[in-house]
């Protein structure tokens, strides 16, 4: 049996956008690889020639995007030994990554729940991998007094959940640009940090507080929900009074229920 993507850089690319794509709208529970096939223009058959099952297509999606994701990580900081500006180049590099693949981040951290147990782990054990590279960072400008953070896992945690859930929300059509939003980003992940705020760092972006309201409209605080494993932690970061709003955005996070609700990295 051939693994996903060894006929070429062109299946792969086809495979992968045609299976987002119906996981988005279908759910995990209502594609199957028939639908996929026909989406592929391909004998339903041939298609058993890439791909095993449903769910190895799951798994080897999330495995490949994980795997990825570590991959430009390392890259995005390479060269770089000042814990302040590593900080700055992976929440650059998080932010954009998940704004360019908002789709396929979504529905993966979404279908999480669909994998098999073994599975499950195997995913799992690659996103602690990345979770521990970010609290590295954490944990060496806290002991340079760069930081100050009571609990470097679940600073950790919230800075993840916070840059990871622009993949919900965000659209091309809000009002920030994606350079803005990053700037934004940056400007609370190091308060949250309790870290001097780095020159070029905007505290407000045209006259609104720096908060992440890029097409999304809200009228309550942004809840960010962090499963620590035996207990899930809630942020909410109140709207500023005078921050402007717009309507052309996504759904609202708050009117997701819980499974669906994007979840971080380990």
């Amino acid at each position: 049996m051939r693994k996903p993507g060894s006929s070429g850089p062109a299946t792969l690319r086809s495979l992968r956008s045609a299976a987002i794509q119906l996981l988005a709208e279908r759910s995990y529970e209502g594609m199957n690889l028939r639908l996929l096939a026909s989406k592929l223009r391909l004998q339903a058959g041939s298609l058993y020639n890439y791909i095993e099952s449903k769910q190895q297509l799951l798994f080897w999606l999330m495995k490949d995007s994980t795997e990825k994701l570590l991959r430009e990580f390392d890259s995005s900081i390479a060269g770089i030994s000042d814990p302040t500006q590593q900080m700055l180049r992976f929440i650059a590099f998080h932010t954009g990554y998940h704004i360019t693949n908002r789709k396929e981040a979504s529905v993966l951290l979404t279908e999480m729940r669909s994998l098999t147990p073994p599975n499950y782990r195997a995913i799992k054990q690659l996103q602690r991998l990345y979770t521990d590279k970010v609290q590295e960072i954490v944990e060496r400008g806290a002991e340079s007094g760069e930081f100050a953070v009571e609990d470097s896992r679940i600073a950790t945690f919230v800075l993840l959940q916070m840059l990871t859930s622009v993949a919900r929300w965000y659209t091309p059509r809000g009002r920030l640009s994606v350079d803005e939003l990053v700037g934004v980003y940056s400007a609370l992940a190091f308060a949250m940090l309790g870290a001097k705020r780095p020159a070029g760092v905007p505290q407000r972006i045209n006259g609104a507080s720096a908060l992440p309201l890029n097409g999304f409209h809200h009228d309550g605080p942004i809840t960010h929900s962090v499963d620590l494993g035996s207990h899930l932690l809630q942020i909410s970061v109140a709207p500023h009074p005078n921050g402007k709003r717009t309507v052309n955005g996504a759904a609202e996070q708050k009117n997701l229920p819980p499974d669906r609700r994007v979840s971080p990295l380990g």
